[in-house]
């Protein structure tokens, strides 16, 4: 089992601070300018499309290197959508762009496979419910 902690501490106002273990700094964050915070700072709902993303991208690339394909570049973005219902809000999923390019034609489909199964490996959008949509488009360049 791997276990990773974090502490939470409040500053002031709507500000406050995330401190991963064994991480020598922390995050600040604040309550979103929606809901009568500040804005402008990191915001939980920022952690989680961020977790999502650096998790698929970490999955990926693990794969990627374990293949020795030859990725030129890795780029994607999330967003975390949220809603208002009967119980207050919920998120209601995050979606996923990512944008890889490979060295060679050859490798196109590679790095496809290679993202669907990061997609279904990553333990992060695979522990979200409803869950993570996902959108990839996968580039030569060179060879």
């Amino acid at each position: 089992m791997h276990s990773f902690q974090v502490s939470a501490r409040w500053k002031e106002g709507f500000h406050g601070e995330v401190e991963p273990s064994g991480v020598a700094r922390g995050v600040p964050f604040a309550v979103p300018k929606e809901f009568g915070g500040p804005g402008g700072e990191w915001t939980p709902e920022h952690f989680l499309a961020a977790s999502v993303s650096s998790c698929v991208m970490a999955t990926f690339l693990s794969i990627a290197q374990a293949s020795k394909l030859d990725v030129k570049s890795y780029g994607s973005t999330a967003v975390c959508s949220m809603e208002k219902g009967e119980e207050g809000y919920r998120i209601t999923g995050v979606a996923l762009d990512v944008r890889i390019a490979v060295g060679a034609e050859k490798d196109r489909d590679r790095a496809q496979r290679m993202l669907e199964k990061a997609e279904k490996l990553c333990p992060v959008s695979n522990a979200i419910q409803p869950g993570v949509t996902f959108q990839g488009t996968i580039e030569v360049v060179g060879g």
